[in-house]
């Protein structure tokens, strides 16, 4: 199993990419049912790595049998497999709920069967390039892989027409940027060192640690992943990409695709460019803005009148809380990074595939479109209530466990820059609790007809009902996922970190 499912995981997906579309031919119904195989084979997969990798040990995998530093190698330990499974499991939920049907954020109706093809194999190319990060030890091939989750995420943004179609045009500019800075970062690195392997970058920078192009180098590489990962002030294409996408594929970009770039980010400063002046100075800048978008986020999500867009800020306040976990740099910020990594996809994910079915079916966004609907959909309600309360970090859920770490290391830390941590995290936990209070208060609590922000007669509203299938089931599943992780937090932590009890920042890197 070791032998041949590094290479699987991201090989089924890209293949699948192909496939697909051409599988649309036949019938909607064999390309549905091909895409649901397909996602369900590499979640397989990705768990059976998860399995190997906490039974035997790290997995290294070398593509064409050629090992590094000449050849292309994959690695699997606790860390990669984690996100592997988070991003393969949030695919599957995604391509149940992926209908593309008509919606109210202006996305067009999947008016024929290559058109939904089209779009299935777009999420599973996005799939792809997704775990092809995750997995990879080559700086290189890592851009090869950002840049093909970039390309298959646009064609998704871009799908909902409209609005999504300028709203993929920004990421488009966005990404084409943070793309050109890593590469050029990269090309600095192999300059300076004549490799591409993680692992041989590692044993090689100290060499060169005085020479200036390796500052620069750092400095490109941290700022076009950081704009990847919406690190304040770099996050100005995350709300309208979050908003205008269709729903079921919003649901499942707003939950990992910014975490896998930070995912990558914590990667190379924590590993690679650990032993560097530079990449200590980018950890501590990383961790100030991580604060500062913290407050942003939370500050603008209380401001919001609609609630995807609400959703949408309060991601980046949760992106910079993963990140000061990344700039604060001890295995107990690591960890908590990590957890938040996982409570925040599970979560975000769950609130997007809701709110975005609500909109549909209650034709409009505001909060007050939520009044009563905790009467007629009480479980839908109760999944999302549980989600809420994680994003403001109400125990059991998974949220506040990752809350916890995150804090525990602030205090550790110490100093200006670990109060400060300790106050932005505290203060981001109030504001998320008046602004998904506002709305569970109207859903549980409110009639349609006393629900001042919405114009027109509540009785006019579409009727059916309050989510279909195709997004309860991911909303309710979700929720779960989200308990289920809070009560299972320390074999969690066992699992991603063994290492965290003897308190080494370091990431666990593969031997050489």
């Amino acid at each position: 199993m070791r032998d041949v499912l590094p290479g699987l995981l991201v090989a089924l997906p890209l293949m699948g990419a192909a496939l697909v579309p051409l599988l649309a031919a036949l019938s909607r119904r064999t390309t549905r049912a091909a895409a649901l195989g397909l996602h369900a084979a590499i979640l397989a997969a990705a768990l059976g790595l998860f399995g190997s990798a906490a039974a035997d040990g790290p997995i290294r995998y070398a593509v064409g049998g050629w090992p590094g530093p000449w050849g292309i190698e994959l690695w699997f330990d606790g860390l990669s497999t984690l996100i592997a499974v988070l991003v393969a499991g949030m695919a599957c939920f995604a391509s149940f709920a992926q209908t593309f049907g008509a919606d109210r954020n202006g996305a067009a109706p999947a008016s024929t069967p290559l058109r939904e093809g089209l779009l299935r194999g777009a999420l599973l190319l996005l799939v792809g390039g997704l775990l092809g990060i995750v997995a990879t030890r080559d700086v290189f091939n890592l851009f090869v892989f950002l840049e093909i989750s970039s390309l298959a995420a646009y064609t998704l943004v871009a799908s909902g027409e409209g609005r999504g179609a300028v709203a993929a045009f920004r990421y488009l500019l966005a990404g084409t940027a943070a793309g050109s800075l890593y590469l050029f970062g990269v090309g600095f690195l192999y300059a300076l060192t004549g490799t591409l392997n993680m692992d041989d970058l590692a044993a090689r920078l100290p060499s060169v640690e005085a020479d200036a192009a390796l500052t620069v180098a750092v400095v490109l590489i941290a700022v076009g992943l950081s704009i990847k990962a919406a690190l304040f002030p770099l996050h100005g294409w995350l709300p309208d990409t979050y908003v205008y996408t269709p729903t079921p594929a919003a649901g499942f970009i707003a939950a990992v695709m910014a975490k896998v770039s930070a995912y990558a980010l914590l990667r190379l400063l924590g590993e690679v460019l650990a032993g560097t002046t530079a990449g200590a100075v980018v950890l501590e800048i990383t961790l100030w803005l991580g604060i500062l978008g913290v407050l942003v986020g939370g500050i603008l999500a209380v401001a919001q009148r609609a609630v995807t867009r609400m959703l949408a800020w309060s991601s980046i306040s949760a992106m910079g809380m993963i990140l000061i976990g990344v700039g604060m740099g001890s295995a107990l910020a690591i960890t908590g990074a990590l957890f938040h990594m996982a409570a925040h996809a599970l979560a975000k994910g769950c609130l997007f595939f809701g709110a975005g079915g609500i909109r549909t079916s209650e034709d409009g966004d505001e909060p007050g479109r939520w009044a009563g609907l905790g009467s007629r959909a009480p479980w839908t309600l109760a999944a999302l209530t549980v989600a809420a309360l994680s994003m403001i970090g109400i125990p059991p859920t998974a949220g506040f466990f990752s809350k916890y770490y995150l804090l525990s290391a602030s205090i550790e830390a110490g100093g200006p820059a670990g109060i400060a941590a300790f106050a932005a995290i505290i203060l981001s936990s109030l504001l998320a609790t008046v602004y998904f209070l506002r709305v569970l208060e109207a859903a549980w609590f409110r009639t349609p007809g006393d629900a001042p922000d919405v114009a027109g007669d509540p009785a006019s509203r579409p009727p059916g009902p309050v989510l279909p299938r195709p997004l309860a089931v991911p909303v309710v599943g979700l929720a779960v996922l989200v308990l289920l992780t809070g009560i299972f937090a320390r074999p969690f932590e066992r699992h991603v970190l063994p290492d965290w009890e003897s308190g080494t920042a370091r990431i666990s890197a593969p031997a050489p």
